[in-house]
């Protein structure tokens, strides 16, 4: 995983960490604050890395959703044609959450919003009062860094709103994207990981804003085309597809599967490209792909079957 940052001295470091079953591991940094970082360049230190930690060691390269570190991220999967890659998938669902902060309803809400918690916290009296009433419980402000804040502080107005007698407005924005916050934080979850997640909630989230707003579609319709619109140009990707396919929690769930068994095109797609030019790895995951599938062996044990319903259970709950 790549990561940029940038201190206080303008100097600019480019991180390289590890994931593995054992949580996130540092690698190094790299000072780029003296070069343009070209896709070239970014593709010379990406291959550092990969050459470094073993090309067999490596899965997926999470990067940036830059210009730049995308030509770099498709220049890594010509010279090493069984790697895959793709744009950093929080970072992206913040990009949603940009560009739906950008359409004029939500603007004039979060600018209203952002009005009233700063009058707040700036006066003492009415602070005291706020904090009397909603029982010490904190307004979150807005911030314009990270571009989910806005909207949780929009949920977190809502959530007093008996107490603060404010915000109508406020209501549907939150029921459209409370629930794409709760993707965010799925995807930038620490704890697991969410990789196999990432189709079933994405489309969970599409599903349910389609259906709190389907007597007004009208006011929903802006929203899913910037989702569809990131999603089909970042996020679709075939890893993802594997991820869900493999998850057993979505296979062995008849009902929804049958709405995403394309994503049985995406996992075929993987797993040619990892077995590149090795047809014997090629047919042992075949075969394993028809073991899991077929729940046959270890996969048809009472204790597997009862786990698929187990399965990070409480993080994929959007209704």
């Amino acid at each position: 995983m790549r990561d940029g940052w940038t201190g206080r001295n303008r100097c600019n470091l480019i991180n390289f960490l590890v994931y593995c079953p054992k949580g996130t591991v540092f690698l190094k940094s790299v000072d780029a604050s003296h070069a343009s970082k070209t896709a070239d360049l970014l593709f010379r230190l990406f291959t550092e890395v990969v050459l470094y930690v073993g090309i067999e060691n490596i899965v997926h390269i999470v990067i940036d959703n830059i210009v730049n570190y995308v030509a770099a991220g498709r220049l890594l999967e010509k010279e090493f044609p069984n790697l895959f890659w793709s744009p950093c998938a929080a970072h992206c669902i913040n990009l949603m959450l940009q560009d739906i902060g950008k359409l004029a309803e939500v603007v004039d809400t979060v600018s209203h919003a952002a009005n009233i918690t700063k009058y707040l916290y700036n006066h003492c009296h009415p602070l005291f009062l706020m904090r009397q009433y909603t029982y010490r419980k904190e307004i979150l402000r807005s911030a314009p860094t990270r571009f989910a804040i806005n909207f949780i502080a929009l949920q977190s107005i809502l959530a007093q709103k008996d107490a603060l007698r404010s915000l109508k407005q406020c209501v549907d924005i939150v029921k459209l994207t409370e629930l794409l916050v709760r993707v965010l934080r799925v995807v930038d979850s620490e704890d697991k990981p969410a990789m196999s997640f990432l189709y079933q909630t994405i489309f969970k989230a599409i599903h349910e804003m389609e259906r709190r707003f389907q007597r007004n579609k009208t006011k929903v319709k802006p929203s899913l085309d910037i989702m569809d619109s990131r999603w089909d140009l970042q996020l679709k990707r075939n890893l993802y597809a594997a991820g869900y396919w493999l998850n057993p929690h979505c296979f062995f769930n008849v009902d929804e599967f049958e709405k995403h068994k394309f994503t049985t095109s995406g996992l075929l797609d993987v797993i040619e490209k990892y077995a590149y030019a090795d047809p014997d790895l090629l047919d042992k995951l075949t075969s394993e792909m028809r073991i899991y599938k077929n729940a046959e062996l270890d996969f048809g044990r009472s204790a597997a079957i009862r786990e698929r319903s187990k399965v990070m259970l409480g993080i994929i709950s959007l209704s």
